[in-house]
């Protein structure tokens, strides 16, 4: 029986080096290949072989992103990943859409559209790496007042488009009252389950733009960001997400990974301010991280009201099913017919590891 490849995950450690780990269906050996893009990994000239193994530690690539197909040597289809985040010094939440399983065979294409925090800190080095990525659109989803206190350095050649979505944080609403009061012990639990449906409602046309310009012919690769990158492009990400095709565990997972690249690591800055609200991090994280639930909760009551994801975005976010079909076009890689290398399947990366926590990895260097 023929080895298949499974999933491929991309982790960058602390040293640089990316930690490859990958998931077969049988035991024969495999191939590591990389490229600067999905369309130049250099299948024909391998920097790995691995046997009896389905980790590997890879030095750090060097300036700008890095792909990484796994093959098996019988000749089976490879498997195309990379970094789930991308790695920068003044954003945290920079993050692939890619690599995604869709219901029905295929995954989303990577290096296409990404989600992200503000990105009003970026580094020249930043600026490299993003100039790496041939961003043509940044979608920003903050508030007039927003952008000018916090102005995007993203590069010229960015076509910056302004979405602004109110939400809790700004629009009046009992809620964001008690926010902005410091009232937070009478926040409710659901906090962000009912910034969520009012989002959902009220900006219910500022995100059916948003997937309309992904859509459109010089639209991609694109951004969408907000200022955490978690709740607004949250929620724009899990509709594009499942109108692609992709499961609700799966564009839960991408939208939790939040907690992870921008909560955690602003916390330090977070926990003086939360003592004196009279919040712990536990119910920080519980009420106004990322929690699944919230967003599950979310995509349920949308459902409920609109029959589908797509009911909702064809109808009171007036996008076109033209524009629906357009996108699972431009957006989904179809699985491979026929094995071969030279034809990877794009795979998703799972959740994120510890940083340093590489296992058994084979070290090639």
């Amino acid at each position: 029986m023929r080895t298949v490849v499974l999933a491929v995950d991309v982790v960058r450690e602390s040293s640089g080096a990316l930690a490859v780990s990958w998931e077969l269906d049988g035991a024969g050996p495999v191939e590591l290949a990389v490229g600067p893009s999905p369309e130049a990994v250099d299948h024909d000239h391998p920097v790995a072989r691995v046997d009896g193994a389905v980790r590997a530690l890879l030095p750090e690539p060097g300036p700008g992103r890095c792909y990484v197909s796994v093959a098996p040597v019988d000749g089976g289809a490879a498997v195309l990943a990379a970094e789930r985040v991308v790695p920068l010094e003044g954003a945290s939440n920079f993050r692939d859409l890619g690599g995604y399983r869709i219901r029905d065979g295929g995954r989303t294409r990577w290096g296409m559209v990404f989600r992200a925090d503000a990105p009003d800190r970026l580094t020249g080095a930043d600026l490299a790496a993003i100039g790496g990525l041939g961003l043509r659109t940044a979608y920003d989803l903050r508030t007039d007042g927003e952008r000018a206190k916090a102005p995007s350095v993203l590069p010229p050649v960015v076509r910056r488009v302004p979405f602004a979505i109110g939400g809790g944080a700004s629009r009046p609403t009992p809620l964001g009252e008690l926010f902005r009061g410091d009232r937070t012990r009478a926040i409710p639990d659901d906090f962000l389950y009912r910034v969520y449906l009012d989002m959902v409602e009220q900006d219910a046309a500022v995100f059916g733009r948003v997937l309309t310009g992904l859509a459109e012919p010089d639209g991609l690769p694109a951004v969408i960001h907000c200022t955490a990158g978690k709740d607004r492009t949250g929620l724009a990400a899990a509709l594009l997400l499942s109108v692609l095709g992709v499961d609700d565990a799966t564009l839960l997972d991408d939208y939790t990974l939040s907690r992870l690249y921008f909560n955690e690591r602003r916390m330090a800055g977070l926990t003086p301010r939360l003592a004196a609200l009279g919040l712990d991090e536990e119910r920080y994280h519980a009420v106004f991280g990322a929690p699944r639930a919230a967003m599950a909760a979310t995509l349920d009551q949308l459902r409920e009201r609109y029959a589908s994801v797509e009911e909702y975005l064809t109808g009171r976010a007036g996008v076109t099913p033209g524009t629906i079909a357009a996108l699972r076009a431009r957006l989904v890689a179809p699985a491979a017919d026929t094995p071969g290398r030279t034809a990877p399947t794009e795979l998703r990366g799972a959740g994120p590891a510890e940083p340093g926590q590489t296992g058994a990895a084979q070290s090639i260097r």
